[in-house]
């Protein structure tokens, strides 16, 4: 697994497709991804929709992980600057970075884009 994270309109899309060449409209997913060697974006919609159906995260990731083995993941980081006032928000941030954090720790690599310039963290 890759996974690209950045702040929003950073530029993550569009480094992740210049970086293979190969990838196909057919290849990027907005939802969960389908086992093969996709690219799945928005992963912050995924995860806001488990945080309020009551998932926790290590059973979001339980469902995920296995089907994102090979997959381009890119990912909004949303943990930086205010922390929300409301609970649900605090919830949803909680639950999105202890994602984030085990998808990091089991990715290959992992890359931060900002202003469209990347930077690898791992």
């Amino acid at each position: 697994m890759i996974l690209i994270i950045g702040g929003a309109y950073q530029g993550k899309l569009t480094w992740a497709l210049a970086q293979n060449p190969g990838l196909q409209a057919a290849d990027l997913r907005d939802g969960m991804p389908s086992g093969e060697a996709d690219c799945l974006y928005h992963l912050e919609a995924l995860t806001r929709k488990a945080c309020a159906a009551g998932e926790e995260a290590e059973q979001f990731l339980r469902e995920f992980l296995p089907k994102a083995a090979h997959a381009t993941v890119i990912s909004r980081e949303i943990g930086s600057g205010i922390v929300p006032m409301d609970a649900e928000e605090r919830r949803w941030r909680e639950f999105h970075g202890a994602v984030l954090q085990r998808l990091a720790r089991e990715s290959t690599e992992v890359w931060r884009i900002f202003c469209g310039l990347a930077e690898r963290i791992k």
